[in-house]
């Protein structure tokens, strides 16, 4: 049986949705069942739990083989995932699958407190006996959905990236795929590390798309980090986020999130990864 901890987040939703359509029907494990019910139906398989709560999560467990582990970012990760892991270990869990982030992000010494908390996690993980796998997805399309007020009310997309930055970005669905296909027969991928990315483009390339596909002209404006880091601040958003986003702006614009990787979707899930024009084509009415 198959585990899905954080299933009602985008990464865990649709791996949930790929299991699903695949013919399985995963334990969802999850914090707030309306929540769950809205997002994953009411046919969904789920168990609510604290990823704190050990007595609960070791219930979740119960005839479980195989844990796929997606949490939010948030300061107190290294303690939940490490519960995760405690527990699926003493219920007889074999495999854990988790998703991580970018190889130049997970390091001991990271601006970032969620780049130091996925190092912590996996030096732990590697250390801990159990069967693991770790997915490096690159940047999702689907953060974009923070910019569909601008897009679809002043025509325009505003960013603290340079338009002609290569980026690689990737689906969130292709992360799904790759994720439920390495559930049902984790055997062959244990201890490897997949780094994944759609076709490399940029910005403002993302942005001809979206005026071809909404029909009329979106602009791409790139901003100073300090214009766009006033905004998160005024906006309530915690340091920690902020100095995560800081690491990332510098990441990508050091190359970190350029390289195209598309080998593990077309080898694993059988299929070219999803385009940027199939995202937004897919999302019109988030854009319209």
């Amino acid at each position: 049986m198959i585990a899905v901890v954080g299933a009602t987040g985008n990464t865990g939703r649709a791996v949930v949705k790929e299991l699903t359509q695949l013919g399985q029907a995963p334990v969802c494990i999850v914090r707030d069942l309306k929540k769950a019910h809205e997002v994953l139906g009411p046919d969904a398989n789920i168990a609510v739990a604290e990823l704190t709560d050990r007595l609960a999560l070791a219930q979740a467990f119960k005839g479980v083989t195989t844990v796929f582990v997606v949490t939010g970012h948030n300061p107190d990760m290294v303690t939940q995932q490490n519960n995760v892991l405690d527990v699926a270990l003493e219920a007889g869990v074999q495999y854990l699958v988790r998703v991580s982030g970018s190889r130049f992000f997970v390091r001991p010494d990271s601006p970032s407190v969620i780049g130091r908390g996925h190092y912590a996690i996996e030096e732990r993980l590697r250390a801990s006996g159990m069967k693991w796998v770790i997915l490096r997805p690159g940047f999702f399309m689907q953060n974009t959905f923070a910019q569909a007020p601008l897009i679809r009310n002043d025509s325009k997309m505003v960013l603290p990236f340079p338009a002609d930055l290569p980026f690689s970005f990737i689906d969130v669905r292709d992360t799904g795929a790759v994720g439920a296909r390495v559930l049902l027969d984790p055997a062959p991928h244990i201890g490897k590390i997949y780094e994944f990315t759609g076709a490399k483009t940029n910005f403002a390339e993302f942005t001809d798309v979206f005026s071809d596909v909404l029909g009329r002209k979106i602009t791409y404006v790139a901003v100073p980090f300090e214009q766009a880091e006033q905004v998160m601040k005024a906006r309530g958003m915690p340091e920690w986020l902020i100095d995560h986003q800081r690491t990332a702006r510098q990441i990508a614009m050091d190359g970190g999130l350029s390289s195209e990787a598309t080998e593990t979707i077309s080898g694993i899930v059988g299929r070219a990864p999803i385009t940027t024009r199939q995202f937004v084509e897919d999302h019109e009415a988030v854009f319209a």
